[in-house]
């Protein structure tokens, strides 16, 4: 392992200062809907719908009693009497939000449904009583599931905010975050959905009470029925309806979510994993339109280990951790593969009591709505609190500090070097066994950065894995292997005083499946190196000799000591690079370079020649045998500095036009 030097004269954490005695996992629970809140919320929802069930049979009474009878004393009995439906009513939607504090979602969405189920269960009551009573709610309820069947893919949703363009720089430009959030907040279903909505439940008012009426006429039912068949079927009719727009407004639970987690099995079940360690097998995620973002990377990393993950912008590290903790969060992209941390798959979850194992330290810290000190132990109890301030201090090396966080009203209005503090801490009061660090540069200072990488080194002694996303020089240095990324690709896993010190040298390491189906990532990683304007030539040319090298590889592929990758370093010089391939089990013998270089030599256009005689064909020079880097070729592919060309094409144009 690399050495670190803490800057600022702080000094390394010790194993004392880790506190062995705290507890050991962390015990937490996914997010979930438990099936008693539904079943609950269910009853509570019937409930309600037959207290407005109840007053509309006291409809019923007021007509055949009071309007009909005479018997005037008793309507204030009646009325007396509703009132107790009316209070049930209200008793059973505050019942109803105590019971479930917390899950209104589930409240609203099993109200409404609530009310539909006791909506049909009226139109079958109304059905035994005479089949014309249903017609009514019958067709209410199809019209309703018609209009939003259709209104919901015709029409346009309506934004809670509806700006202009000249209004668009005031809050892109930061002045009023609160627009930013309007602007951005999901839009709900279009207003003539609610327009018919309310329509169709008082065409069902109007249709109930003109059935009800004409049987009256028919002396089927007594005209005390009128009014409560009319509000029944007004009330059932408008509970489908809403019932049906639900389908048309946007399922909060099901946005922002990927559109497939699919979890591969054991390739070789005689052969497990091991019991200990993070083995990433074959994770790949895709847009819906089939482009990859990320391409069948498989890694194992064992316990007690500083990992580093670099590579260009673009190409993919951020994507690779929330993919390795959080696939379904990742909006309808298409993700399989297979992660497991300590024989656990990283992928499940559950809102049962488990193990805390991995957690994810985003490059903007993650607060929510309450203090500094809520926030920094995880809303856990004073022991956590406790632990967590000790932590936190060993990053931060100052009291103030560390009371400025812990007794702020509302973290969010603390600074990004405070909060960065604060989600570091927090990480590590938790005691995860795998922490995924996605630039946590970002917003800090040296002395933070420093103090976090001696940390993480300290926790490898109990066993924790620290994985980071970074281009800090510091954190790269600290690091005991480095994973490569180019292009969603993973083009190298190796120690980092390797990595580091062919990078000091220029060289850059590409290591693929010794396949001809790895043609397209060495061509993406080759490409990579020539990114300026009029680079097509060299691009194409030396990806064409790189292919065939490839295909020279894959022809010792029948070797039983071939192994299953092989390996390219590339290097830039004025006017000309160096491709190199590493392969063990290439053996090219004088004899076969010479045919391939008289092949070479004597070939016209159109002759087919074999994969060395092309590679020696369109280079500039072909060593083979034993060199720096065990058997294999060395390539100089001619190159030209495309600036160069414009600069003569320019100067040449010019002296046209004179």
């Amino acid at each position: 392992m690399s050495d670190f030097s803490t800057p600022m004269g702080s000094t390394p954490v010790s194993l004392d200062a880790l506190d062995a005695s705290d507890p050991t996992p962390t015990r937490f629970r996914d997010r979930a809907t438990p099936l008693w809140a539904v079943t609950i919320s269910t009853l509570f929802s019937l409930g309600g719908g037959v207290c407005l069930f109840a007053v509309a049979i006291f409809l019923i009474f007021f007509h055949d009693l009071v309007a009909v009878q005479g018997q005037d004393l008793v309507a204030a009995l009646l009325a007396f009497g509703a009132l107790v439906p009316i209070l049930g009513l209200i008793i059973f939607e505050v019942g109803h939000a105590r019971a479930l504090a917390g899950f209104r979602y589930i409240r609203n969405r099993n109200r409404v449904t609530g009310r539909a189920m006791l909506g049909v269960f009226t139109a079958v009551v109304f059905g035994s009583i005479s089949p014309i009573l249903t017609v009514p709610f019958a067709i209410g309820a199809f019209l309703a599931w018609l209009c939003c069947y259709v209104g919901g893919r015709i029409l346009k949703p309506e934004p809670a905010w509806d700006f202009i363009p000249a209004e668009a720089p005031s809050f892109l430009g930061g002045r009023d975050k609160r627009a930013l959030d309007l602007a951005n907040a999901r839009p709900q279903d279009a207003s003539l959905l609610q327009a018919l909505h309310t329509s169709i439940a008082l065409a069902g008012l109007v249709g109930g009470t003109a059935c009800a009426s004409w049987l009256v006429s028919l002396d089927v039912l007594a005209p005390s029925a009128i009014a409560a068949v009319g509000v029944m079927t007004y009330w059932s009719t408008d509970a489908f309806a809403g019932f049906a727009r639900q389908f048309v407004i946007p399922d909060p639970e099901s946005e922002g979510r990927a559109a497939s987690v699919c979890i591969l099995p054991e390739e070789d079940p005689q052969n497990p994993l091991p019991e200990t360690g993070l083995h990433v097998h074959r994770l790949s995620i895709r847009k819906k339109s089939g482009q990859v973002l990320l391409s069948d990377i498989s890694f194992s990393i064992e316990p007690g280990k500083v990992i580093g993950v670099s590579g260009d912008a673009f190409a993919g590290k951020s994507l690779l951790f929330q993919a390795l903790v959080a696939p379904h969060d990742l909006p309808d992209l298409i993700i399989e593969g297979r992660v497991i941390l300590n024989g656990h798959n990283l992928w499940n979850r559950n809102g049962h009591d488990q193990d805390l194992r991995a957690v994810l330290i985003p490059s903007v810290p993650l607060t929510v709505p309450g203090g500094g000190g809520r926030n920094l132990c995880g809303f856990g109890d004073r022991t956590r609190l406790s632990r967590a301030q000790k932590i936190l201090k060993s990053l931060v090396f100052t009291s103030d500090v560390v009371d400025r966080i812990v007794t702020a009203e509302d973290a969010r209005n603390l600074s990004d070097t405070e909060l960065k503090a604060l989600s570091f801490a927090r990480a590590l009061t938790l005691r995860p066994r795998l922490y995924l660090y996605d630039r946590p540069e970002d917003g800090a200072g040296e002395k933070l950065i420093g103090a976090l990488a001696n940390r993480a080194i300290a926790e490898t002694q109990l066993g924790a894995t620290s994985v980071f996303v970074t281009n800090n020089r510091q954190l790269l240095d600290a690091c005991d292997k480095i994973l490569m990324l180019q292009n969603g690709r993973l083009i190298e896993f190796a120690d980092g005083n390797e990595i580091r010190e062919r990078q000091s040298t220029g060289w850059t390491k590409f290591v693929a499946e010794r396949d001809l189906d790895s043609e397209e990532a060495l061509d993406a990683w080759l490409a990579s190196h020539f990114r300026r304007d009029g680079d097509q030539a060299n691009r194409r040319a030396v990806c064409m000799i790189a292919n065939e090298m490839l295909s020279i590889a894959c022809q010792s592929s029948g070797d039983p000591q071939a192994g299953d990758t092989v390996a390219f370093e590339f290097k830039h010089f004025a006017g000309h690079c160096l491709l190199r391939l590493l392969d063990s089990t290439l053996t090219l013998s004088s004899g076969a370079m010479a045919k391939a270089e008289a092949a070479a030599r004597t070939s016209v256009e159109g002759e087919r020649l074999s994969p060395l005689a092309k590679v020696i064909r369109d280079s500039l020079d072909v060593q083979a045998g034993d060199g720096e880097a065990a058997s294999g070729l060395l390539v100089t592919i001619k190159t030209y500095d495309p600036r160069k060309q414009q600069t003569r094409k320019a100067r040449h144009n010019e002296a046209t036009v004179r």
